[in-house]
């Protein structure tokens, strides 16, 4: 039978070689009835509990809710349970045979709330995150809206002053006056009509969202608790892409506000006849004046496996992707919270971007009048990445915009530093003379990360909010420290793993 046509037969009338319109459809028997088969359906002993609905109602149901099966294919049993191990619906034989011993198994009508009707909290959280995301693509819309209404009213405003300070200036600045008015309206529609695109974008997902709703609204009426079960697990992968689709446009700058502000020639107030440009106009779209709010939680479901820690003798190491940098000297690496892959090479002055494929996008000078600087790499956030400059002068921690590439920061440090790592909103580093030292991102506050080597240079450091990892070169071994400078679970390993970044070699070992 199929489940998609809107007219349905009665299978068991089928079988009769009869042809009856159903009227209702028993998913736990996945046939549809006809009146009289369905009055039989009901007064039996063993299928009296099958709650049946009317074919009206199924062919509301999305279609890949009807197609899921009840029964196990293997038994020929309704399908009751739920295996977190195995990943795996099961019948009462499945369940015997096949997982005595796994421990995450559940009932598939504990999954759903009591009295509520075929609504499941997985179900409820799924209409939690897409209202979620409608609201914050009508907030985004609403937000864009709002911007070009005000580079609008910015254009008004910067056309004013213009008009104002030309009664103060001759007729020699004509000219002047419009290519900078040409140039405000060149930026007005330049920008307006990308904000105009976000928009689009946001419109197209907010229909997305809306069909998925209304989908969902199917579901919770008239789907069977199997099918509201599986029919979860698929509205998570729809809804997972609408949110990332989302949040990239979110996370990628577009809803960045963007403003238009007109500064003057100093010297219009002088001479005239040294005033060769009318003023300039700027854009900033570094702010943001709408935020997202997620209440529902896409990621906590039932239906992710229960992770399990591997020891270090179980790990296997594969190739994920190869890049051909075609450099030489590779001392510095790391990838932005957009996924671009960053490289340096050392001493080279010179960063290197990557896309995620591993196509190269750009290189650029970290600093045009530091000579030969750069060692290592640490992302600080979406937008900016610090670089240390290693054993040169001058000694400092540059901090590069990730989009322009000019350097936003520059923080002297008084030591050179090798290895850099981020956390806490504090530089960890690797440096000549002091050992491993943290500094706070004002650089009001220095410490020494009391235990750590004297001798740290060119050694490298990692950090997440409660950890330090230092690898050290000298005696081969790999330091857990918390931020208080205390030797944390392990700091030993001997040599199993060889890995090579440029023509560095760094070696790794087995956890004692």
């Amino acid at each position: 039978m199929s489940t998609d046509q809107r007219v349905l037969l009665c299978d068991v009338c089928q079988k009769r070689h009869l042809s009856k319109s159903a009227e209702e459809y028993c998913p736990q028997c996945e046939e549809a009835l006809c009146r009289e088969c369905r009055d039989h359906h009901k007064l039996s002993k063993l299928l009296k509990s099958h709650q049946t609905i009317t074919v009206d109602k199924y062919n509301k149901l999305p279609s890949f809710i009807k197609q899921i099966s009840q029964n196990c294919q293997e038994h020929d049993c309704f399908l009751e349970f739920y295996c977190k191990s195995h990943d795996a619906l099961c019948c009462k034989l499945c369940l015997i045979s096949g997982h005595k011993k796994c421990k995450e198994t559940i009932f598939i009508e504990d999954f759903l709330k009591p009295l509520t009707g075929h609504q499941s909290a997985a179900l409820d959280n799924i209409e939690t995150v897409l209202q979620d995301l409608k609201n914050n693509i009508c907030s985004a819309i609403k937000d864009r809206n709002r911007n070009m209404t005000e580079i609008r009213d910015q254009k008004r405003v910067i056309g004013e002053q213009i008009k104002e300070k030309r009664k103060d200036i001759n007729t020699l600045l004509d000219h002047l006056e419009e290519d900078i008015l040409q140039k405000v309206s060149t930026l007005e529609k330049t920008n307006c009509r990308e904000i105009e695109e976000i928009v689009t974008k946001l419109e197209d997902e907010k229909e997305k969202v809306d069909g998925i709703q209304k989908e969902v609204e199917s579901v919770k009426l008239f789907a069977s608790n199997l099918q509201i079960f599986m029919g979860t697990k698929a509205f998570q992968g729809s809804i997972s892409t609408n949110e990332i689709n989302v949040q990239q446009i979110y996370d990628n700058g577009s809803l960045n506000n963007v403003t238009m502000k007109c500064t003057f020639n100093e010297k219009l107030e002088g001479f005239i006849k040294h005033i060769k440009t009318f003023g300039d106009v700027e854009i900033d779209n570094s702010e943001k004046h709408v935020s997202f709010s997620w209440k529902g939680d896409i990621s906590a479901q039932i239906f992710k496996p229960k992770s399990v820690a591997k020891s270090i003798e179980t790990i296997n190491v594969r190739l994920g992707h190869r890049i051909n940098i075609t450099r030489e000297s590779i001392s510095g690496c790391a990838i932005s919270e957009s996924g671009h892959m960053l490289f340096l090479q050392a001493h080279r002055n010179s960063m290197m971007k990557y896309a995620p494929n591993g196509e190269f996008i750009s290189e650029s000078r970290i600093n045009l009048k530091a000579g030969r600087i750069g060692y290592d790499l640490a992302v600080i956030d979406s937008n900016t990445v610090a670089v240390s400059s290693g054993k040169t002068y001058p000694q400092h921690i540059y901090l590069i915009d990730m989009g322009s590439t000019n350097t936003s920061q520059v923080l002297q440090l008084g030591d050179y530093c090798c290895g850099l790592s981020y956390s806490n909103d504090s530089f960890i580093c690797c440096t000549y003379h002091n050992g491993i030292k943290i500094y706070d991102r004002s650089h009001s506050n220095v410490r020494i990360l009391p235990n750590s080597p004297n001798a740290v240079d060119h050694t490298y450091v990692a950090s997440n909010a409660n950890r330090i990892f230092h690898t050290n070169w000298r005696d081969d071994s790999v330091v857990c420290y918390d931020f208080s400078g205390q030797a944390v679970g392990w700091n030993f390993i001997t040599v199993y793993y060889v890995f090579r970044l440029g023509s560095k070699t760094t070696s790794f070992r087995n956890f004692r």
